[in-house]
């Protein structure tokens, strides 16, 4: 249930945002997007929201660029993905298309492709045939593009891999 959040007219509720704003940026990174809907979900007006986020953003404390870049980090530790996959999490954290393309385009994720098959062969049970259809599926669903999979698969499992590029 939502608190019901001071009037404007007392000059508290920007400070109230700000606050809050500030309290979220000390816990993790955020895109302006996802601050902003965080701030109107709490029942802050928009004219507050778009005044917090201009005066984060002023002080250099909110950049989706510096925030694109720390996902990527944090996402090639703990779960590594693909180039495909981070577009599309950075999309959905409300990244603009340039930002993106920018912070995507600095990454190698054919390590990460190599990581990420390595963690998942250790659990792989069954038939080569079977591990080597589930190494696949797990892979594309990481959002790793095919060259990179094939790479993995010859890699992980030698000589089984003769298809071209699947339709």
């Amino acid at each position: 249930m939502k608190r019901p959040v001071m009037a404007s007219a007392s000059g508290k509720q920007p400070d109230a945002a700000f606050a809050l704003a500030l309290k979220l940026l000390g816990i993790r990174s955020h895109s302006r997007l996802e601050l902003e809907r965080k701030l109107r979900g709490k029942g802050f007006d928009e004219a507050v929201t778009a005044q917090t986020i201009e005066k984060l953003s002023g002080k250099g404390l909110l950049d989706d660029r510096e925030f694109g870049l720390e996902f990527i980090a944090s996402r090639a530790k703990r779960k590594p993905a693909g180039k495909i996959r981070l577009v599309a999490d950075l999309r959905k954290k409300g990244l603009s298309e340039t930002v993106i393309g920018e912070v995507v385009g600095e990454i190698d994720s054919g390590p990460l492709c190599m990581q990420a098959a390595e963690k998942k062969c250790a659990t792989l049970r069954g038939p080569e045939a079977a591990r080597k259809k589930k190494l696949e599926t797990f892979l594309r669903n990481r959002g790793f593009s095919w060259p990179e999979i094939r790479e993995a698969l010859e890699r992980f499992f030698p000589g089984v891999t003769d298809r071209e590029e699947p339709v």
